[in-house]
């Protein structure tokens, strides 16, 4: 109980500098002026672009299992949702493990499966939008340009080869874990080393030949359509500014949400991505009030369908709560 106070008190923390960070010295008036001149047909675009690319990513998760009728379509949605929500209300992306559990009740397989397909599906997510970074956004002159999303990109990078590795190894580090195995009679090592070999199995769909080029596709289908949501955001405010800036903008919202931190990234994402956007020109009040929009159609796009599925599954949310 100590551990878990201590952690939550890190976490509310990190938020509470974030927020501090973000909103120090704002003009409330030019924020909130900006805000209420937004033009509600290109947020409504936006809003559109983003549900669409979340019914995108229910089909890609399919694919992502060893058969893609181990999830049905309706049941992939409205986990995914429901992952996604939890992750809005529960710290440091807990959400998955909740995902994890609630989708391994809908398939029937193990949960440490299922984990690994939403591993499966950040990694394509990472990558892909590293690629479109390092593709849009070398370019762009500017002594403030932040290096450190790079850096970010060539984890994902790096993450990527390592999975690659070790799943054209995993005979022989299956057989490692088998030897590993023998040397322990411990029931909780038999368990965990098992556990390791599932999750490296549950990885494979990645690298079989006719699903990466299926995989790649949706990936990049889903990050093309949630762009054009920035740059429907980016319209609304009457934002005129380079594709490479709004390519800048969506990397900025989705590295700095892997920062541990209170539900949803709130804080953090408003303070990288308002500093990111100002590096490249945006007026400070503007530049927070994009991500503001930005940030309140995500919570609404999970939101609605989310909180729908908590109580509507509800015995099943509890368990996976308790069991994270």
């Amino acid at each position: 109980m100590k551990h878990k106070a201590t952690r939550l008190a890190v976490l509310w923390g990190i938020t509470a500098l974030a927020l501090y960070y973000a909103f120090y010295a704002v003009d409330w008036h030019k924020l909130v002026s900006h805000i209420r001149n937004a033009n509600g047909k290109f947020i409504a675009l936006a809003l559109f672009s983003t549900v669409l690319s979340y019914i995108f990513r229910s089909r890609r998760w399919q694919f992502l299992f060893s058969c893609v009728s181990a999830i049905s379509f309706p049941n992939a949605l409205r986990v995914l949702f429901l992952g996604f929500f939890m992750n809005n209300i529960i710290p440091a992306r807990a959400g998955e493990l909740v995902r994890a559990h609630i989708g391994s009740k809908v398939t029937n397989l193990s949960r440490t499966l299922v984990l690994a397909t939403i591993a499966s599906e950040r990694l394509c997510d990472g990558l892909t939008i590293s690629i479109m970074f390092v593709l849009f956004t070398l370019g762009i002159k500017s002594s403030n340009f932040p290096i450190e999303l790079m850096y970010v990109a060539s984890v994902f990078g790096m993450v990527t080869l390592f999975v690659a590795f070790t799943l054209l190894f995993r005979n022989k580090i299956f057989f490692l874990i088998e030897a590993i195995n023998r040397r322990f009679t411990h029931k909780a090592a038999d368990y965990m080393l098992a556990r390791v070999k599932i999750f490296i199995d549950g990885l494979s769909p990645l690298f079989k030949p006719e699903r990466t080029v299926i995989i790649v596709l949706w990936s990049t289908l889903i990050w093309l359509i949630e762009l054009s949501a920035y740059v429907f955001i980016g319209a609304a405010f009457r934002v005129s500014m380079p594709l490479q800036y709004f390519v800048l903008f969506l990397v900025a919202v989705n590295f700095s949400s892997l920062i541990p931190a209170a539900p949803g990234g709130i804080g953090v994402i408003e303070a990288i991505s308002k500093a990111v956007l100002i590096t490249v020109g945006v007026d400070p009040e503007l530049a927070l009030a994009m991500v503001i929009c930005q940030h309140a159609i995500q919570y609404i796009v999970v939101g609605i369908p989310g909180l729908f599925l908590m109580f509507s599954w509800k015995e099943k949310v509890k368990e996976a709560q308790e069991a994270v």
